[in-house]
C-alpha cells in the first residue's frame, strides 16, 4: 500500500474567485452544483480583501478569474470585487457569466460598460445546450455582442464557441430543454454525444444529471490510480466566498483557506485529501468502509470523480472531516 509524507500544496499559477454558490441556473454540468437553490451567501467585502491580499504574495501568479455560482446576480457587489482586486495589485482575466442579465442590447452595454470602467479587462460568456435550459440564446448573443464592443473581441471569451454557433442555427432564440435540444440536432439516443459536445467533467452534478451518458463500472476498475495530478495541480484552481482553496477541479474537498494557502498537508490534519493522494477514490472507499461502514454502490460509477463524491458524501455525514467543505456541496 503506497504511503506519502505530509505534501505542501504548490504554488498558485492561475484560477477563479467565486462570488457565490448561488446561481440563476442549476445546469447539468455543474462542477460546483451551484443553483438558485443553493444559500444566498455572498463573498464580503473583507473577505475579498483577504483573498487578493493572499493572492498579491504567490510569487507565480498570473491571472484570476471572478465567477460563481453567477456573479452578476449582485452586480454592485462585482463591480466593488473588481476593485479591491485592483487595488492589491492582482491581475484579473475576465468575469465568467451565463448572460441571464443580457435581456435586451442596451441592459448588455450598460452593464459591460460598468464593469469595463471598474477595470475588468475581459468577458466570458458560457454558452452550451445546458445553459439554455435556463437562459434564452438572445440573452447570450446580446452579452457577445455588447463584449465586442466594449472589451474588443480579444477580451470576448465564448465557452464554447462551437455551441455557440450550434445554438444560434436553432429556430428560435428562446429556450430549449435538453430533450428539445437532442431532437431538433439529431441526437436523441446518444447521450454519449452530448458530453463530448461540451467535453463534460463526469463530476459534480453531472454523475446525477448527465449519468446516461457514460458507462458504470464497479469501483474495483478504478483501482491503481491516485488523484496526485489533480489535487497538487494550481493552474485551475478556486477560492469561494468562504474563503476555500480548491485546487485542479475537485469541489468540495478544501486543503486550505486563504489564511494559509499552503499548510502541511498529511493523513492526520487532511485525511480525505491525504488518502486521495496516495491512493485514490478506492483507498478513500477501503478507509471509509473500515471506519465508518461504506458499502459500494450496487449501480456502479460512471467515473473515479462519481466513487470520490459517493464516499465523501458518506464521511460528511459520519462527521469529522472538516476538510469536506462546503457543507452545501454535499447537501445540494
Amino acid at each position: 500500500m503506497a504511503r506519502r509524507s505530509a505534501v505542501l500544496i504548490p504554488p498558485l499559477v492561475d484560477g477563479g474567485v467565486m462570488l457565490s454558490y448561488r446561481c440563476t441556473n442549476a445546469c447539468r454540468h455543474c462542477l460546483y452544483r451551484c443553483s438558485p437553490g443553493q444559500p444566498d451567501e455572498w463573498m464580503t467585502l473583507e473577505m475579498a480583501d483577504r483573498v487578493f491580499a493572499a493572492l498579491s504574495k504567490e510569487p507565480y501568479l498570473r491571472t484570476v478569474h471572478l465567477a460563481g455560482g453567477e456573479p452578476t446576480i449582485r452586480m454592485d457587489l462585482l463591480v466593488e470585487v473588481i476593485r479591491a482586486a485592483r487595488r492589491r495589485g492582482v491581475r484579473l482575466s475576465y468575469v465568467e457569466t451565463n448572460a441571464h442579465w443580457c435581456t435586451d442590447p442596451p441592459a448588455a452595454l450598460e452593464g459591460m460598460r460598468r464593469l469595463r470602467e471598474a477595470g475588468l479587462p475581459g468577458i466570458l460568456v458560457s454558452v452550451s445546450m445546458f445553459h439554455n435550459e435556463f437562459v434564452p440564446f438572445r440573452h447570450s448573443r446580446h452579452a457577445v455582442e455588447a463584449a465586442r464592443e466594449v472589451f474588443g473581441p480579444g477580451r470576448t471569451y465564448v465557452y464554447l464557441p462551437h455551441l455557440y454557433d450550434l445554438l444560434s442555427r436553432m429556430p428560435d432564440d428562446g429556450r430549449h430543454t435538453l430533450d428539445e435540444f437532442r431532437r431538433w440536432a439529431g441526437i436523441e439516443g446518444k447521450p454519449e454525444v452530448v458530453a463530448r459536445l461540451y467535453s463534460v467533467i463526469p463530476g459534480g452534478r453531472a454523475v446525477e444529471a448527465l449519468r446516461e451518458c457514460w458507462p458504470a463500472l464497479p469501483a474495483e476498475e478504478f483501482r491503481g490510480g491516485d488523484c496526485s495530478g489533480d489535487l497538487t495541480g494550481t493552474t485551475h484552481f478556486h477560492v469561494d466566498h468562504q474563503g476555500n482553496l480548491f485546487t485542479g477541479l475537485c469541489a468540495g474537498l478544501s486543503p486550505a483557506t486563504v489564511d494559509d494557502l499552503h499548510p502541511a498537508v498529511d493523513a492526520e490534519t487532511h485525511p480525505v485529501f491525504h488518502r486521495l493522494l496516495a491512493e485514490g477514490p478506492c483507498g478513500l472507499m477501503d478507509m471509509a468502509a473500515e471506519k465508518h461502514g461504506y458499502r459500494e454502490r450496487p449501480g456502479g460509477y460512471v467515473s473515479p470523480c462519481d466513487l470520490c463524491q459517493d464516499v465523501r458524501r458518506h464521511l460528511r455525514r459520519a462527521g469529522g472531516y472538516p476538510e469536506l467543505r462546503p457543507a452545501s456541496f454535499y447537501e445540494a
